[in-house]
């Protein structure tokens, strides 16, 4: 239980501020004055948008993909939205985000009725224009995050992508989280209503097949990404339904998360992980003693069941159909879908605060008692393993390479902890993946591209992950650099890349590898000059190492022993 819920928070990516939007023609998004918005018809009915004049483009808001899950609909995986509608349809104001916790909900509207994309195109797109289309999905430890964060503003790579000859759309999904997404107990097994987030993700996907192509998109052409929570979402759309992705999306970005690491109940296990959860939630709304408890948990008032549910996270469970085995059990059957990957990490991803290992390890017995937690419970043969490979020796702790330096206000041992969970829970998991995806045969196989993020927050703080040292390049510290977002925004949303040149450098290469990735299925047409060339990992097994003056390539057997061994033990660790 212990891994589940240190896994469970440590996916998450942040979750903040709202942007503002407005209901009428007059709205201002991100302080861009509003144009007589343009015009797009899918199949419920015409869309009118807006358009940003500084950025040349066009943005379509809150358009609803599913039927809105409240009343009957609350707690059911989701319905299609089949209503059409007369005249044109606003599309200038963004849902609310859908209800989430952890405190990064801060800023941000909440509501049930949340089921909707966001879609930014470059302004003169045209119905079946054929661009490229990247679908971001949001990190949050399956219990926080939104499209309406604004550090996830996708205007500036929509605007880089034109900058660079390579234009793209860019759709940004909203999902269910926490227990309105997660709930997991026998009864919500039995009414076939597990894994709600998920089906709300694949029906977004859906609705992309279906009307991207009026937007300007290729259908054909779609690459699916996220960071933490969005990573091992998009790792399990590699693995869902034996892999079977029925042609939605020819690639997959995976940003500090992959469908390895954190551990998934099955449903043999939810006596002892959820249905606490679930009866404890039932009993403090009054439902506990109703026939049908999950009927009558559609009928409590919002703001009661938001309350009943604020202490608890939960994750995707195997559900025995979207996810019909453990990811690695796919993996070891070939039964995951067959497209182009780039996937990476973060060099010390255990740095991040909600790992679990500050301030709990000071001895060997605190270390041995968290690997036993890990997974199902390890036996002692594999816990003496582990922690031969990581001694109680600073200089192979995380965050690497600082040498003996403990940290010790940390915990003692909080370097080999921050390593152990970093590497079991992301790293290994990153380079499982790359190997398997560039082992298949030369006439299937689709190019697979991997990366070491290397680098530390420009002021040596990442905000709401690792605000006390040691920071280094933790978790989430890659996001401003993807998102290359303009200080003026960014500076208000933590999200900034900082005030140094070199910083901004950086971030406009891996924005660029990341658009040129998605245009091109290579993420070497970037335009930038004067960076080394990012091997194709089947023709080289290396990552490229993103630094501030510095990226370089290097063969990826960095922690060669240590994440080879994870690879070996996935199915104890329940993944």
């Amino acid at each position: 239980m212990l891994i589940t819920i240190v896994a469970s928070v440590l996916i998450f990516a942040v979750a903040a501020l709202t942007s503002p939007v407005g209901t009428s023609d007059e709205h201002q998004y991100h302080g861009q004055p509003q144009q007589p918005g343009p015009r797009v018809t899918i199949k419920n009915g015409t869309l009118r948008g807006i358009h940003l004049p500084a950025f040349n483009e066009d943005v379509f808001l809150g358009i609803p993909f599913a039927a809105p899950p409240v009343g009957e609909l609350r707690l059911r995986r989701p319905e299609s939205h089949q209503n059409s509608w007369k005249g044109v349809r606003n599309a200038t104001v963004r849902s609310p985000s859908c209800p989430g916790y952890a405190g990064f909900d801060i800023g941000l509207e909440l509501g049930e009725d949340c089921l909707t994309v966001d879609i930014v195109r470059p302004s003169g797109t045209v119905s079946d224009e054929g661009l490229p289309v990247l679908v971001w999905i949001y990190g949050g430890g399956f219990d926080a995050g939104g499209s309406a964060d604004p550090r996830y503003n996708t205007s500036y790579l929509v605007n880089a992508s034109v900058a660079i000859h390579k234009p793209i759309i860019l759709v940004s999904i909203n999902y269910r989280i926490g227990g309105w997404g997660f709930l997991a107990s026998k009864e919500v097994v039995a009414a076939g209503e597990s894994n709600i987030g998920l089906f709300d993700q694949r029906l977004a996907l859906k609705w992309i097949q279906e009307n991207i192509g009026a937007f300007g998109g290729d259908p054909d052409k779609v690459t699916i990404a996220g960071e933490s929570a969005g990573g091992f979402s998009v790792g399990y759309h590699l693995t869902a339904f034996d892999g079977k992705h029925d042609s939605l999306f020819r690639a997959a970005i995976m940003q500090s998360g992959n469908a390895l690491g954190p551990g998934i109940n099955s449903v043999s296990q939810l006596n002892t992980t959820y249905q606490p959860i679930y009866d404890n939630v039932t009993e403090a709304v009054g439902c506990s003693n109703r026939t049908d408890s999950l009927a009558c948990l559609r009928t409590v008032p919002y703001e009661a069941l938001f309350a009943a549910f604020s202490p608890f996270v939960m994750t995707p469970i195997l559900d025995s159909e979207f996810l019909t085995r453990l990811p690695s059990e796919s993996f070891s059957k070939g039964l995951v879908a067959n497209v182009a990957i780039l996937a990476g990490s973060n060099t010390d991803e255990g740095t991040a605060t909600f790992f679990g290992p500050r301030d709990t390890l000071n001895t060997d017995e605190d270390v041995h008692a968290l690997v036993a937690g890990l997974g199902n419970g390890l036996d002692n043969d594999t816990v003496s393993k582990i922690m031969d490979l990581y001694p109680d020796n600073p200089e192979q702790g995380c965050p690497f390479n600082t040498g003996s330096e403990r940290f010790a206000s940390q915990g003692y041992m909080f370097k080999r902890g921050a390593a152990i969970v970093g590497d079991e829970v992301i790293h290994a998991g990153r380079r499982f993946i790359t190997k398997y995806y560039s082992s298949l045969k030369s006439r299937t196989r689709k190019p697979v591209y991997s990366y070491r993020f290397d680098q530390s927050p420009w002021n040596g703080i990442e905000v709401l992950v690792a605000t006390v040292a040691p920071v280094y390049s933790t978790h989430y510290s890659e996001i401003c650099f993807v998102f290359n977002i303009d200080p003026s925004v960014s500076t208000n949303n933590t999200n900034w890349i900082g005030p140094y040149p070199e910083y901004h450098d950086l971030s406009n290469l891996i924005s660029r590898s990341w658009i040129s990735f998605v245009h091109d299925l290579d993420p070497n047409n970037h335009g930038v000059r004067g960076v080394p060339n990012w091997p194709e990992y089947s023709k080289s097994a290396s990552n490229l190492v993103f630094r501030v003056n510095g990226t370089v390539t290097e063969l990826d057997n960095w922690r060669g022993e240590q994440l080879e061994f994870w690879a070996e033990i996935w199915n104890k660790l329940k993944t």
